[in-house]
């Protein structure tokens, strides 16, 4: 029923998770305790309330996990997912559907709670077991068809949504069957972020220098920029696992905003106000005016031809 409706909203994959309790979090206490997560203090932060879903909402008994496809691929200096509509905006709008298709068959008081990468969830590790994939060597949920281009949503409940299933070990989260002896990913990335599958030292991946890393930058982390202003998409573009995807035009003519490609050379004039305008209620907000105009004067400045 959930799931269904889930699927007649648009999600590319949807499953439920019946039960309480995580089974990562030792890991991800271990992550958090080696400084990997760098300047994400928020993780730190909100690194008890993972460890038991019921702090998210009292008496949750059930989530349905979503995956939502972001739009289509090429090249660009803006990451996929953020391409276009702020995805937190479109899966919590559509979640809400589904709340508001659920309601009339649970009974009055039923609590719901949408979320969307914001709250204190272990998502990859839900959606895991809610059966939408499994876990590459990167550390992204890969879900078959798909590949890993998706974001992730949770309606979390205090009503049974299907069957309860035994948690997994562990260990089986870290198993890698599916992606054999692949290490594309890996080896493809262009800072060497990863400590181990999969495990991954922020401090050194792009995506986080990009977009939460405040300050500037040291002279290894500009270097290694490659002109990306938010995000990169290295270890999932070189999967086999992610089908051809329909390349978006990237140009400021075309349907999406933001489009791929962002000229740094506008983006490095524009003030708070400016950026406001521009960029609000889209995904790339979160890199901040200050940090985005960073990132657009270090690819001026390292680019062919342009002053070192």
């Amino acid at each position: 029923m959930a799931i269904s409706a889930a699927m007649a909203h648009g999600f590319a994959a949807a499953g439920v998770l019946v039960g309480r309790n995580p089974v990562s979090w030792t890991s991800f206490r271990e992550w958090l305790d080696d400084g990997s997560h760098g300047e994400m203090e928020w993780l730190e932060r909100d690194s008890e309330p993972r460890r038991d879903f019921a702090q998210i909402l009292p008496y949750c008994t059930s989530i349905l996990s979503v995956a939502y496809a972001v739009p289509g691929g090429g090249a660009g200096n803006v990451a996929r997912y953020a391409r276009g509509d702020d995805y937190h905006r479109v899966v919590r709008s559509r979640l809400k559907e589904v709340v508001q298709e659920l309601r009339s068959r649970f009974p009055s008081g039923t609590h719901f709670r949408v979320c969307v990468d914001t709250a204190p969830l272990l998502e990859r590790e839900v959606a895991l077991r809610a059966g939408l994939g499994f876990i590459g060597k990167n550390g992204m949920l890969i879900v078959p068809g798909a590949g890993s281009h998706v974001v992730l949503g949770e309606l979390l409940t205090d009503v049974p949504l299907g069957t309860p299933v035994a948690a997994p070990d562990p260990s089986a989260i870290l198993r890698f069957e599916r992606c054999g002896e692949c290490r594309a990913c890996l080896d493809s990335c262009p800072t060497g972020a990863f400590l181990a599958p999969p495990f991954l030292d922020a401090r050194k991946c792009l995506s986080y220098l990009t977009i939460e890393k405040r300050g500037p930058f040291e002279k290894w982390e500009r270097d290694a920029l490659d002109g990306r202003l938010f995000g990169c998409d290295v270890c999932q573009d070189v999967c086999p696992w992610n089908p051809p995807a329909p390349v978006s035009g990237g140009t400021d003519g075309d349907h999406l905003f933001p489009p791929a490609w962002l000229d740094p050379a506008k983006v490095a004039e524009l003030d708070a106000a400016a950026f406001r305008r521009t960029f609000f209620r889209t995904a790339v907000w979160r890199a901040t005016s200050s940090g985005l105009a960073r990132n657009a004067r270090e690819a001026l400045e390292t680019s062919p031809g342009g002053p070192r």
